[in-house]
């Protein structure tokens, strides 16, 4: 199956494109598509990218995470695309940010992003112009330029067409990636995942319980998120706008906590009833943090509703836990060598 694999099916000339003339091709034009470009290497930095948003929206699909086939994903491209491969920035639609969000930092480079209205489980399967675009930012950081998978400007006036647009939350990305790039934060998924989002309308959806609800089901969850400080929890409000933008930069960099505990920074925010926000140094990195926690939201979930009474690990034995794999970590020769790893976390 194509939706499996980790490369685009049209960048690896597995699928060709239809017919000149045809409907179809009518509908690709419509759509964004651009014959005359050349094609994206599958083994470029941008064709790999693509593959992996492929798989990822497939997986999530297949194996249940999403709402429908919901959610988003962006990636800040550390080369520059080849030309011959965009629109002339001449022709390219151009649009503005608000102004509430200005990326100066950002200017000249390109950002690879799902279309407003795309479904993460057809990326893997329609030519990437059709659900992807890479936007362009200016100089000015607050104007930029779709330079693919958009009609060209002229052929969107001579018909008067809706033209297509960025994911709604592409200020989220942008303002994330301007202020953390140098932090890892590289790429970020968007999942509208199924059993977080039940648990959050349960009694333990409040902030102070979420994340000790979740990390009560998997050891591994306070091993590897502890020290970030879990999940940062965004409450409820409008999505896209740029005071959520804000909030979730502030919860990224772990500002809601004392100064002393801020270890790291956070890998995942989930957004009340709406989503998560995880990020990573590229899609299959970010997009493991979201299904790690849909997973372990999943199995709580499931057991409970089947009656099963699961029992999430105690206070104490969460403890425990994370004071075996700390002292695991010493080097050899500071750990006695007749203390009892009692749980044998590594």
């Amino acid at each position: 199956m194509h939706g499996l694999t980790l490369v685009n099916p049209y960048l690896n000339n597995d699928l060709s494109p239809p017919p000149a003339r045809s409907y179809r091709h009518q509908k690709w034009l419509e759509q964004g598509y651009q014959p005359e470009l050349q094609p994206i290497s599958p083994d470029s930095e941008l064709g790999v990218l693509i593959g992996q948003m492929g798989w990822a929206g497939s997986h999530a699909h297949a194996n249940g995470y999403l709402w429908a086939s919901a959610g988003n994903m962006g990636v800040i491209l550390s080369e520059a695309v080849d030309e011959d491969c965009l629109l002339p920035r001449d022709q390219s639609p151009r649009y503005m940010l608000p102004p509430a969000i200005t990326v100066k930092g950002l200017a000249g480079r390109h950002v690879l992003l799902t279309k407003s209205g795309s479904r993460l489980d057809m990326i893997a399967l329609e030519h990437p112009s059709l659900t992807l675009t890479i936007v362009e930012v200016e100089d000015d950081g607050v104007h930029y330029r779709m330079r693919f998978g958009t009609p060209s400007t002229p052929a969107i006036r001579a018909v008067q067409m809706k033209p297509p647009k960025p994911t709604s939350e592409m200020f989220h990305y942008m303002l994330i990636f301007e202020q953390l790039e140098e932090h890892g934060f590289k790429v970020l998924v968007h999942l509208q995942p199924k059993f977080l989002n039940l648990i959050s309308r349960s009694e333990h959806g409040k902030a102070s319980r979420f994340y000790d609800f979740l990390k009560g089901y998997e050891p591994e969850t306070p091993i590897v998120y502890e020290k970030c400080g879990g999940i940062g929890f965004v409450q409820e409000r409008a999505p896209g706008i740029p005071e959520l933008s804000y909030e979730s930069l502030r919860l990224f960099r772990g500002e809601d906590r004392p100064s002393d505990q801020r270890h790291e920074m956070r890998y995942i925010l989930y957004w009340v009833g709406h989503g998560t926000f995880s990020r990573g140094i590229d899609i299959l990195d970010a997009y493991k943090h979201n299904e790690y926690f849909e997973a372990a939201a999943r199995m709580a979930w499931e057991a409970n509703h089947n009656r099963i009474h699961a029992q999430a690990y105690s206070k104490e034995i969460i403890d425990c836990i994370l004071r075996e794999f700390q002292l695991n970590q010493q080097p050899a020769q500071e750990t006695p060598h007749d203390r009892e790893n009692l749980y044998n976390y590594p």
